[in-house]
């Protein structure tokens, strides 16, 4: 309870220092862009470093040699899954459905494959992470989520519950937790809370966490994870509220960790 106290203080404190100067909201727009396309590859295992995503966002194209190219493409397509959550962000009039889950899908799969936005029929190429879902269930299951997220209050707790839920389904071939995180960010920016970031340091708790709660139904352990995410997030963006991150170009460094 410490932790969601902490939290909802630091939102308080945010709230509090709204609107901030647009000299601010452009840095801290453009620091979560950035760190969120890292989180990216760290989740799909692509291993690109900050620099190399910095470096593909300054030539906006695959220019990467030793990387893969369709790992550069997915991190080109994210930056536009990223602008697709903006503009629904400022949209709190619009339900949040499986059909925004698959316009995330296709953005961050376009040139990448024939399943851009569309459920897979086969069980999961990547199984590592737990037995994979009945994909005959996938529909119903996606349809489920669909009512549950057109119901579910923006919060928190619906953000990582909404990841929970499309996790526990994983409908895609690939990029199933870019997609779930793009989605409980989504509800937590409705929320006027800022996106949580999956650094490589948090890579393992993320995946076991997220395992133990749709394998043993046990769903604490990868809230608390999340929870810990949020609150590092909040603090950058008190910092950047503070007028602190003017002229830094590294990433501003969290007030405290969980």
């Amino acid at each position: 309870m410490a932790l969601a106290d902490d939290i909802a203080e630091k939102k308080r404190a945010l709230d509090a220092a709204r609107p901030l100067p647009l000299n601010i909201v452009g840095r801290l727009a453009d620091w979560f862009e950035l760190e969120t396309t890292v989180a990216c590859a760290v989740v799909e295992g692509d291993r690109l470093s900050r620099r190399e995503v910095m470096l593909l966002f300054a030539k906006g194209e695959p220019v990467l040699r030793n990387r893969p190219i369709d790992d550069q493409r997915m991190i080109l397509n994210h930056r536009r899954a990223l602008e697709l959550m903006a503009r629904l962000s400022f949209q709190p009039g619009g339900a949040v459905t499986e059909r925004t889950i698959q316009a995330f899908h296709s953005l961050l799969f376009t040139g990448i494959g024939r399943m851009a936005g569309r459920y897979r029929d086969g069980p999961l190429k990547d199984v590592s992470a737990g037995a994979s879902p009945d994909p005959a269930k996938v529909r119903v299951s996606m349809s489920a989520l669909s009512g549950w997220l057109r119901r579910a209050e923006p919060s928190p707790d619906t953000a990582f519950e909404a990841h929970h839920r499309m996790m526990a389904v994983r409908p895609f071939d690939d990029g199933n937790a870019t997609v779930a995180l793009l989605l409980g960010n989504l509800i937590l920016n409705r929320a006027g809370y800022p996106p949580v970031v999956v650094r490589e340091t948090d890579r393992d708790a993320y995946f076991d966490t997220m395992q133990r709660a749709w394998s043993v139904g046990d769903k604490t352990p990868f809230r608390d994870v999340m929870m810990g995410l949020l609150n590092q997030s909040l603090d950058v963006c008190l910092v950047g509220a503070a007028g602190s991150l003017a002229g830094r170009e590294e990433e501003p460094e969290p007030v405290s960790r969980p």
